[in-house]
């Protein structure tokens, strides 16, 4: 009786040890675990194990901890806006010179200028697209649209020469004809302008390079030929009064900025200097507004 009693005692005094290896290694697997979940799991499994009291233990204490905050959520960032679309006209990157192309286009802005004195009533400014259409032998072709209405032929002889091209003008293919690269007299100009060789004035003439010049319009800034044409007029005959005659005497001054990367005048300044009945409109602005260049 008494051996009986004695190995009781050892029973309940002895260390408690795992039911089965494979209860060690699922509890390893767990020990560390920080998700209630897998803890139960362990208890499931194993409720009389070896340390069933631990993961109770362990429970109890994640359920008591506050809770995480949820992890933040990846949002998409806010559209940026859109990057301006590029015109279809718009300029290719400039080299040095270039001769036009056919199918080469460049805008203009032409804007009558009021004279002091004059009336205040000057017409609107006008927009000019020309458009290279050919560029062989003694003559180019040009089509100009005038306030985006249907393009008419303008034809311009390679010569250098005073024209007209929605406006009296110089030459606006200057560079790209192998002309006025230096500071020289150009020497003799043609003068393919109506009111010149059909009308009732005697026209003359005359063109000088002053030297290469910065100039800054719409189109952008370039390094030019600043070319300076002189041109003068008078009455072919006695059409009228003296006095009359007298007023039909006069002349202008014509200023040109060619730019050679672009191959064409970027812009003209016409002034009149004198006389009252000028055989043009001899006070205005063209500029270029654009281009592009094939």
């Amino acid at each position: 009786m008494r051996a009986a009693i004695l190995a009781a005692a050892f029973l309940c005094s002895a260390p408690l040890f795992a039911q089965s290896p494979g209860e060690i290694a699922f509890w390893e697997t767990v020990r560390d675990s920080r998700n209630a979940a897998e803890l139960r799991a362990y208890i499931e499994r194993f409720p009389n194990g070896l340390f069933v009291s631990i993961a109770q233990s362990r429970i109890a204490a994640l359920e008591r901890a506050p809770a995480q905050a949820p992890a933040p959520v990846a949002r998409p960032a806010p559209p940026q806006p859109a990057a301006p679309a590029i015109a279809a006209a718009a300029p290719r990157p400039l080299g040095g010179p270039r001769t036009p192309q056919t199918g080469d286009a460049w805008t203009y802005r032409l804007t009558p200028v009021r004279r002091f004195g004059s009336p205040t009533n000057v017409e609107a400014p006008r927009t000019h697209t020309v458009t290279l259409a050919t560029m062989a032998g003694d003559r180019i072709v040009d089509q100009l649209a005038v306030d985006g209405g249907t393009p008419s032929d303008v034809v311009l002889p390679t010569r250098l020469a005073l024209v007209v091209e929605g406006a009296s003008i110089f030459s606006p293919y200057l560079t790209a004809l192998g002309n006025g690269t230096t500071p020289r007299r150009l020497g003799s100009v043609e003068i393919a302008d109506p009111a010149c060789i059909k009308g009732n004035y005697l026209c003359e003439v005359s063109a000088r390079v002053l030297g290469t010049e910065d100039v800054t319009v719409a189109a952008g800034k370039f390094t030019a030929i600043k070319v300076l044409v002189q041109q003068s007029w008078r009455a072919a005959g006695q059409s009228g009064s003296q006095f009359q005659t007298a007023q039909m005497s006069g002349g202008r001054t014509l200023t040109i900025w060619y730019a050679p990367e672009v191959g064409r005048a970027v812009k003209y300044q016409s002034r009149l200097t004198v006389g009252d009945i000028p055989p043009i409109d001899a006070h205005f602005d063209l500029e270029m507004q654009s281009y592009q260049l094939k």
